[in-house]
């Protein structure tokens, strides 16, 4: 029998070589687009084993084509686009009925977790599970792609060693992390640090905010680099794991209204930023002017404001200056790609709870 807890045993054994024979399972639930530079098809999949699979269709590719596979399935609908897969194939044989394709998988993906990755999505019958394993698989070959032959660690965190609302949490920040990417140029040649997107991800996955998301996922996409890349971000990082939902607030509006008035190679704001008690409350949602000025002051200890608030007077608070030091603005200027990806509100998809 093939479930979630063959996933969680395979992740605990990487790099452990063991044989396995690539048995051609059918597959009617699953369902296929395949993209080249002049074709783009919808086919059914036949059947699909660890090395590759069968697509039902008339059209015709030639033999040794590469093609970009996206895998989804059948009736995941649109509201689910995080059901589906995309990975590299090409064209081994041409059928009466259809075409088969084998796998070109990404450096680094340890083939017998692919097998019994691909033996789920076949295999599995709840709702819940199909969807995360489809997340699953997603992240995987995202973090391989990425990280190459360093991804085991990152990997090995979707392994049951995260509770389900940071695992949810850190599928919906590598989703986006690699949403984002693909935006930017040469992002498909874009690597990072394995042990960098690692703590990344580890530390991101207790984010509850909006806010908070939005600056992990900044921080990753930043982490990401042609070439040159390094594990600089690390101690920016460290940084964020201390950032509460309400100073994550502050600091993007601290670091926003500073850089109004920033060149780029400036490295300080040449003004405050300075906030009235209600601007201040309206901005964080908290009405505890004691709270918010914690919150102030604890931004300055993390090193990332420039004025410490004064709490040694007993006259009512009259403003609050949120102006970021220069370590907070280049805080802010790595994180805040990740501004521009909108998280909605929403009930999280419910993630299964992997068994051992």
């Amino acid at each position: 029998m093939f479930g979630l807890g063959n996933l969680k045993r395979k992740l605990n054994k990487l790099g452990y070589p063991e044989q396995q024979r690539a048995e051609r399972l059918p597959a009617a639930k699953l369902a296929a687009h395949c993209d080249t530079d002049i074709n783009h098809v919808d086919a059914g999949v036949k059947d699909i084993s660890s090395t590759g699979l069968y697509l039902v269709t008339e059209k015709r590719f030639a033999t040794g084509e590469v093609v970009h596979l996206t895998l989804h399935a059948e009736g995941s609908g649109e509201d689910h686009s995080e059901l589906e897969i995309a990975v590299e194939a090409r064209v081994a044989r041409l059928g009466q009925d259809g075409i088969g394709l084998s796998f070109v998988l990404p450096a680094g993906l340890d083939t017998n977790l692919w097998s019994v990755l691909v033996r789920n999505t076949v295999f599995l019958t709840q709702a819940s599970e199909i969807a995360h394993m489809f997340r699953t698989l997603r992240t995987i070959l995202f973090l391989c792609r990425l990280c190459q032959s360093g991804a085991e660690e990152s990997i090995m965190l979707l392994g049951g060693h995260l509770d389900p609302p940071r695992l949810e949490c850190l599928f919906e920040i590598a989703f986006a992390a690699e949403k984002l990417l693909a935006e930017l140029p040469n992002g498909d040649k874009m690597r990072a640090d394995p042990n960098l997107i690692a703590h990344i991800l580890r530390e991101s996955s207790w984010a509850h905010s909006v806010q908070q998301k939005q600056l992990w996922i900044g921080l990753f996409v930043n982490s990401c680099k042609v070439e040159a890349w390094d594990d600089s971000n690390i101690a920016f990082a460290d940084i964020l794991i201390n950032v509460t939902p309400a100073q994550a607030v502050i600091l993007i509006v601290g670091c926003t209204r500073a850089l109004e008035s920033m060149q780029d190679s400036d490295t300080t704001p040449p003004h405050r930023v300075i906030l009235s008690p209600t601007e201040i409350s309206e901005l964080t949602r908290m009405y505890d002017l004691t709270r918010v000025a914690t919150d102030v002051a604890y931004l300055y200890n993390l090193g990332i404001l420039d004025r410490l608030y004064d709490f040694t007077s007993y006259v009512e608070t009259e403003n609050f200056d949120i102006t970021p030091n220069s370590q907070g603005i280049e805080l802010f200027r790595r994180t805040r790609h990740g501004l521009t990806y909108e998280i909605a509100e929403h009930e999280p998809i419910k993630t299964a709870v992997i068994e051992a």
